[in-house]
């Protein structure tokens, strides 16, 4: 949670500035064990979490030529209209918030084609894991709903 929590920080600054990340996924996401906090009962190990590859993104509702990304991090509407909005990194999240609950990343078992894409844009997504508290699960869903204007800001 306390990771999540940073990387919504780091996306609110981004979209503070009026800004997207365009470029959001696992491998964007840097993860520092800082310190063990001695806490009179129990030792807590405290991690820093960074948003890497900010230097991809740019305005909000960029237009683009070009899609760049992990597939099944890329929000569908940037493949139906090419333009990149905070919405699309909101999507992004919650499939971070999939990979964390899941321990895998999403449609690791299947090859990143064009068919994958398709059922993307069709609205397939990853289920969600046994074991995931209802809260949890209830925001990654919105986060990952096919209508961005429904996904939380």
């Amino acid at each position: 949670i306390n990771m999540l929590w940073a990387i919504s920080a780091g996306l609110n600054f981004i979209h503070e500035q009026n800004l997207v990340h365009g470029h959001l996924h696992g491998g964007n996401i840097l993860v520092e064990n800082v310190e063990n906090v001695e806490n009179g009962i129990d030792t807590i190990d405290t991690i820093d979490t960074k948003i890497a590859d900010t230097g991809l993104h740019g305005p909000v509702d960029k237009q683009t030529n070009r899609i760049y990304g992990v597939i099944p991090f890329i929000a569908p509407e940037i493949f139906e209209e090419n333009i990149i909005t905070k919405e699309c990194d909101i999507y992004s999240f919650g499939m971070i918030m999939w990979m964390l609950s899941a321990g895998i990343r999403p449609y690791c078992d299947r090859p990143h084609d064009s068919q994958l894409v398709q059922e993307i844009c069709s609205g397939s997504r990853p289920s969600v894991v046994n074991g995931t508290p209802a809260v949890f699960a209830n925001l990654m869903l919105q986060c990952l709903d096919a209508n961005p204007s429904n996904r939380p800001s």
